[in-house]
C-alpha cells in the first residue's frame, strides 16, 4: 500500500510537470523548429542562399554550402557573385583567405565624384605643397582661407564666399600630395557626388606639427560585376572586409556619395556598422513602429536594418519582435514558411550561439565576462579596445572593452511625447533621457490617444491574430483587425486541480501509514538510529508539573479526602477520590476528528 501511494504521487508530480511544460511556446522557438524541420536532411536540395542562413541561423548545411564553392573562392560556382561570396564569408567563417582575395581582386575605380583637399590651421602659416616632384607655395590666411593655387593639380574653390579647399582636377587622381607648413596643421580629403550638393569628409584625416609633412591622395573603388560598380555587393563585400580586418577606407567614398540612388538596399545599416555614424537614419526608416519596407519584402529589410543591433536591445528591435510575433506563421516561419527569411529574422533578431561558425572559439564570453559586443566603428568611436581573446558576439560584431551610449532624444531629432499621448506619423525610438512619463519620438507628432473601438474594449488592433486569439467585429484602422482572447479551456486546470484533491485526500486516509513510512526513511538516512523503546509504568500521578502540550489545556486536579474518628483511636481514611476536570479539545484536535470522518 505504502509503495502504491509512493508511486501515485510520483505519477502526478510527473503529469503536472509535462502540462506546464507543454503550455510554454515562445515566437522564436516556434521559428527554429519550423526551420529546423523545413532544413534537415534536405540541404542538398536548398538554395545557395537558403544554405548561407540555414548555417548562420542553426548551423546546418556548412559542408554543402562549401561544396559549392569555386575552387574555395566564390560563390555559387556556376556564377559567382560578389552579394553571395560576401554572404558566405561570413557564414563559412574562417579559412576564407582565397574568398577574399577574390573579391578584393574584383574592385574598379569609382570616377563619378568630385575631389577636394582641405589644409586648416590655427594661425597664420606659410605650406607647400609637392608633387611629380615640383613644390608650390601658398599661405593659410587667419580666416582659414588659402592665398592661391598650388599648381595646375590643386585649384583654389571657392565656397561660402571663400576659397578654404583646393579642387583636384580629375587628371590628378592618381597623384600624392605632401604637404608641409612653418606652423602645426591638419590635412583631410573631401569628395562630392557629381552634381550633388552634397559634400563628405574623409574618414581620415592627417595631422603635423610644424615642419612637418603629411601625404593625400585619391583613392576611390568599388567592388564591380563586369565593368559595373555593384552597390549591394560592395556594401556586403566591404562590411565583411572589415571584419577580416582588411582597409575599406577606399570603398567608403563610393558606398556614402551614392546611398541616395540606392535605397532599397538600405545602405544606412551598412553604414552605420562601417563609420558608426547614419543610425537616427536607419532608425527613423522604421514604418509604424513594426517594420522596414524598402525592397518590397519587409521580412527580408527587418532583418538587414536590425543586423548592426544582434547584440544589443533597443525599443526599435522590441517593436519589431512584436510585429514579428503577430505575423509569424502558424506553422512558426514567416513569409508564407519562406526558409531564406525566416533564417535571416532569426540570425538578426533572436541569434543562437553557433559553435561551427565561430571563427575565434574562445572559453571566455565577452557579455558574461562585463565587456560590449560593438561593430569595430562603434568600439574605435568610444575610445575601447578591441578584446580578442573574448568570444559570444554575433555577426561582425566585436567584444569591446567599452560601451556606446544611448543617444539623447534631441540628438536623434526628436520630441518627447507623454505616456498618454501617441506619436503619429513617425517612431518611438530608444534615448539616454527617456523613462516611463516620456518617450522620445522622432519624424512624428505627439498627439493625444484616441484608441479604437477594439482597445476600448480590451482587444488588440494586429494585421493577423496570434496563437490564443480570434477575430472580433469591433472597429480599427483600415489595415487592421480587431484581435481578442479566446475563451480559455479550463479542462487541464481542473485535471491538475482533481490530482492535487486526490493526492490531499489520500494523504489524510493514510497519514498513519506516510509517517510511519517517512520516520522509517529518516532513520534509514540519518546519522542516528532510532531509539529503543523505554517501558513506561501501567500508571502514574497526575500532577500540574506534567508537561503540557501545544493546544491542550492543563488538567485541574482536586483531591478530596473523607475519614473516620473512632474515640480515643487514630483517624483512618476511609475514602479518596481524585476529581479531574473535563480535558477541553484545541482546534487542531477537532480538524484532526473531522478529517478522520470524512476518511471513513
Amino acid at each position: 500500500m505504502k509503495k502504491k501511494v509512493l508511486l501515485l504521487i510520483l505519477f502526478s508530480l510527473v503529469f503536472s510537470a509535462i502540462m506546464v511544460s507543454a503550455a510554454v511556446n515562445d515566437t522564436n522557438d516556434k521559428a527554429y523548429k519550423c526551420l529546423e524541420d523545413k532544413v534537415t536532411g534536405k540541404c542538398s536540395s536548398l538554395s545557395t542562399e537558403e544554405k548561407i542562413f540555414s548555417v548562420l541561423a542553426i548551423g546546418k548545411c556548412k559542408s554543402e554550402l562549401n561544396t559549392e564553392a569555386l575552387n574555395g573562392e566564390c560563390w555559387p560556382a556556376s556564377s559567382c557573385k560578389l552579394k553571395t561570396t560576401a554572404q558566405a564569408i561570413l557564414a563559412v567563417g574562417t579559412n576564407t583567405k582565397k574568398a577574399e582575395d577574390w573579391l578584393l581582386s574584383r574592385t574598379i575605380d569609382f570616377e563619378n565624384i568630385n575631389w577636394f583637399l582641405q589644409v586648416e590651421s590655427a594661425n597664420l602659416t606659410n605650406c607647400k605643397a609637392t608633387y611629380s616632384g615640383v613644390s608650390y607655395d601658398f599661405t593659410v590666411n587667419d580666416d582659414k582661407t588659402l592665398s592661391r593655387d598650388a599648381g595646375t593639380c590643386l585649384t583654389l574653390y571657392s565656397l561660402s564666399g571663400g576659397s578654404y579647399w583646393f579642387k583636384i582636377s580629375p587628371s590628378c587622381y592618381n597623384q600624392e600630395f605632401q604637404i608641409s607648413c612653418t606652423n602645426s596643421f591638419i590635412t583631410s580629403l573631401l569628395y562630392q557626388k557629381i552634381n550633388s550638393p552634397k559634400y563628405y569628409v574623409s574618414e581620415k584625416t592627417h595631422s603635423a606639427s610644424g615642419a612637418g609633412t603629411t601625404s593625400e591622395k585619391v583613392n576611390a573603388l568599388c567592388f564591380a560585376e563586369g565593368n559595373t560598380c555593384d552597390y549591394e555587393g560592395t556594401l556586403w563585400a566591404t562590411m565583411v572586409l572589415k571584419f577580416k580586418k582588411h582597409d575599406i577606407s577606399a570603398y567608403m567614398p563610393y558606398l556614402i556619395s551614392m546611398a541616395d540612388e540606392n535605397v532599397k538596399y538600405l545602405p544606412e545599416s551598412f553604414l552605420y556598422s562601417l563609420t558608426n555614424n547614419f543610425k537616427t537614419d536607419l532608425l527613423k526608416l522604421q514604418k509604424e513602429s513594426k517594420f522596414w519596407s524598402v525592397s518590397g519584402n519587409q521580412f527580408y529589410d527587418t532583418a538587414v536594418a536590425l543586423l548592426p543591433f544582434q547584440n544589443q536591445e533597443l525599443q526599435e528591435k522590441t517593436n519589431s519582435k512584436n510585429w514579428l510575433t503577430e505575423v509569424q506563421g502558424s506553422d512558426g516561419c514567416w513569409n508564407s514558411g519562406n526558409i531564406r527569411d525566416t533564417a535571416f529574422i532569426l540570425y538578426s533578431l533572436w541569434p543562437k550561439k553557433i559553435s561551427s561558425t565561430d571563427a575565434t572559439p574562445s572559453v571566455k564570453d565577452c557579455k558574461s565576462s562585463g565587456y560590449f559586443c560593438l561593430s569595430n566603428a562603434s568600439c574605435s568611436t568610444v575610445k575601447g579596445n578591441e578584446l580578442s581573446d573574448y568570444s559570444g558576439c554575433f555577426g561582425t560584431t566585436i567584444c569591446c572593452s567599452e560601451d556606446e551610449p544611448l543617444a539623447t532624444c534631441n540628438d536623434l531629432e526628436g520630441e518627447f511625447c507623454r505616456s498618454d499621448e501617441i506619436c503619429s506619423g513617425g517612431n518611438i525610438v530608444s534615448s539616454s533621457d527617456s523613462n516611463s512619463a516620456k518617450f522620445c519620438c522622432v519624424s512624428g507628432t505627439c498627439e493625444l490617444s484616441e484608441l479604437p473601438v477594439c482597445e476600448q474594449n480590451g482587444g488588440f488592433c494586429r494585421s493577423n491574430c496570434v496563437s490564443g486569439e480570434r477575430s472580433s467585429a469591433d472597429s480599427c484602422s483600415s489595415s487592421q483587425i480587431c484581435c481578442v482572447q479566446k475563451e480559455t479551456s479550463y479542462v487541464w486546470l481542473i485535471i491538475l486541480l482533481s490530482v492535487l484533491i486526490i493526492l490531499a485526500v489520500l494523504g489524510i486516509i493514510f497519514r498513519k501509514q506516510l509517517k510511519d513510512f517517512f520516520m522509517k526513511l529518516k532513520f534509514k538516512f540519518g546519522k542516528r538510529k532510532a531509539p529503543t523503546p523505554i517501558a513506561r509504568p501501567v500508571s502514574r500521578p497526575v500532577t500540574p508539573s506534567s508537561r503540557v502540550y501545544p493546544g491542550a489545556v492543563q488538567r485541574k486536579i482536586i483531591t478530596t479526602t473523607t475519614t473516620t474518628k473512632a474515640p480515643g483511636k487514630t483517624p483512618v481514611v476511609k475514602k479518596t477520590k481524585v476529581v479531574k476536570t473535563k480535558k477541553a479539545k484545541s482546534d487542531y484536535e477537532d480538524v484532526l476528528k473531522k478529517l478522520k470522518e470524512i476518511g471513513k
